[in-house]
């Protein structure tokens, strides 16, 4: 497989370009390629029905595109590139599974492929901006959710009294994060729980400077890279990432995504690209666990409201972005490489209320998808506000394996759980409070505030009513063949 140091060269060596050019040119490749493979959009309104001629052409789209364009390093302007072979002996490389954390607290992460019947790994914590001195104990609530496998960091705005601004603070703060982190894991009783690095500054001196087996960073701990929007990559993850190669800890990219209408196109260059990044994370930064696979849709395609859409005419909430996009990146992947991949279809956040029945539903319905598709669990704070939620979360996929829901019956229980959705919504506000990645800073007293109402982080434990939510939740899923009850006492 091309080594570290090869990237970095051809980072610095390869083609000059402005990032101008590179944009523009995204259009035209993917337009090229959708018409070379024969990928058509085919509507809204499929599932898991998508047949693997087209999930492998979609594949093959993608090693062309990396095989025939390369990718964009934004820090030197310089294209890397890639020939077939390389891209092709890349993605048989990948472990199909790896061991994180140490001690009793090791776990084995694996790949998981559609229909399978293997349970799912379990990613929680934070992913997003937490006020320091509060964090410690969130994250000692998340670390407490047994089907967790690992933990992620969080974004600190102010360290110790001071305000985070250029390399010197950052490292200062990722090293207190990692700090914050392990004694998190210690005080729920999981000194062995692998953490997850979450960048508070993308310089390579703040990725590397809590490297630390004593109090930060260990062998068994990993760091979050992701490839930016665009095909792009930038020369600090490239040097982090050789940085820790020798080291070990596992990697993981965030950016296995794509958006519809952006510069890759419509949903066919949008699904190559989230193919191709997943490829490119791998070979680039040595990515082994992928965040995502996702197309996002625009406004005409999606509907999730924010706080800011009040007044607004509205409906009430259809199901989101097409859901087959994001089927055929999994399966794709799935097919063809040995990755380990996370997240699939993403649901809104506080939806009817944090710790709402509705919000639980929603969540149940996605879960349902993501789980038969052969995703594991991203249960991070932005979409699962509490410990309870990343429970409940854990308890739907369980179940959903545990039924043996085959991927041709996901439509009949998302849509009939869609629809109780919106029978609950009328008359009541929709709005939640967007995904993980809209929830900036100043947002979050407001998102946090509902949060702590929902969930005592103090006594690490849920309130009566999202407890009685639950329930009610259960019992509607219950209906539909998943026993939420019975996996929730394998836990």
């Amino acid at each position: 497989m091309i080594s570290l140091l090869e990237i970095a060269e051809r980072a610095y060596r390869g083609p000059r370009m402005s990032e101008k050019e590179w944009n523009m040119g995204l259009f035209r490749k993917m337009q090229q390629l959708a018409s070379d493979h024969k990928l058509t959009y085919s509507g809204p309104e499929r599932f898991l029905d998508v047949d693997d001629d087209y999930v492998d052409a979609a594949f093959s789209a993608a090693v062309d595109f990396l095989s025939e364009t390369g990718v964009y390093c934004i820090t030197t302007n310089r294209v890397i590139h890639f020939d077939e072979e390389e891209v092709r002996e890349a993605v048989k490389s990948a472990p199909r599974e790896v061991t994180v954390g140490e001690g009793k607290d090791a776990r084995v992460v694996r790949k998981r492929v559609t229909e399978d019947h293997k349970p799912v790994n379990v990613i929680s914590g934070g992913h997003c901006p937490w006020p320091q001195d509060t964090a410690s104990m969130a994250q000692t609530a998340y670390a407490r959710v047994l089907r967790g496998d690992l933990i992620e960091g969080f974004n600190l705005a102010h360290v110790d009294g001071y305000e985070i601004h250029g390399l010197p603070m950052a490292v200062y703060a990722a090293k207190r994060e990692f700090a914050i982190m392990r004694e998190a894991v210690r005080k729920a009783g999981r000194p062995g729980m692998a953490i997850t690095l979450y960048p508070i500054l993308t310089r390579a001196g703040a990725l590397i400077a809590p490297i630390d087996p004593d109090t930060g960073l260990r062998r068994t701990d990993g760091l979050l890279l992701s490839i930016l929007p665009d095909m792009k990559v930038e020369a600090d993850y490239i040097a982090t990432a050789i940085a820790y190669e020798g080291y070990g800890g596992y990697k993981v990219n965030g950016g296995c995504f794509s958006v519809i209408g952006g510069f890759c196109g419509g949903v066919e260059g949008a699904t190559i690209e989230a193919i191709a990044k997943g490829i490119t994370a791998w070979m680039v930064y040595r990515d082994i666990f992928q965040y995502g696979g996702t197309v996002h849709g625009s406004r005409s395609l999606t509907a999730r409201w924010t706080p800011e859409m009040e007044g607004q005419d509205r409906k009430a909430p259809t199901l989101r972005s097409p859901i087959w996009p994001t089927y055929v990146i999994h399966r794709a992947l799935s097919r063809n490489t040995n990755i380990i991949h996370f997240g699939g279809i993403e649901g809104q956040a506080g939806i009817g209320g944090i710790g709402s029945e509705v919000e639980l539903l929603s969540i149940a319905r996605d879960t349902v998808a993501n789980t038969v598709m052969g995703c594991n669990l991203v249960c991070t704070t932005g979409s699962n506000p509490t410990p309870y939620h990343v429970d409940f979360r854990a308890w739907v996929a369980d179940a959903t394996v545990k039924a043996g829901i085959k991927r041709g019956e996901v439509r009949n229980v998302m849509e009939r759980l869609e629809s109780i959705v919106q029978k609950r919504l009328r008359g009541a506000p929709p709005v939640g409070y967007g995904d993980r990645r809209m929830l900036a800073y100043k947002d979050f007293e407001r998102y946090f505030k509902p949060m702590r109402e929902m969930y005592n982080f103090i006594d690490q434990t849920p309130s009566k009513i999202l407890v009685e939510n639950a329930k009610k939740a259960k019992k509607i899923l219950m209906e539909l063949g998943l026993d939420l009850e019975a996996a929730a006492t394998r836990m």
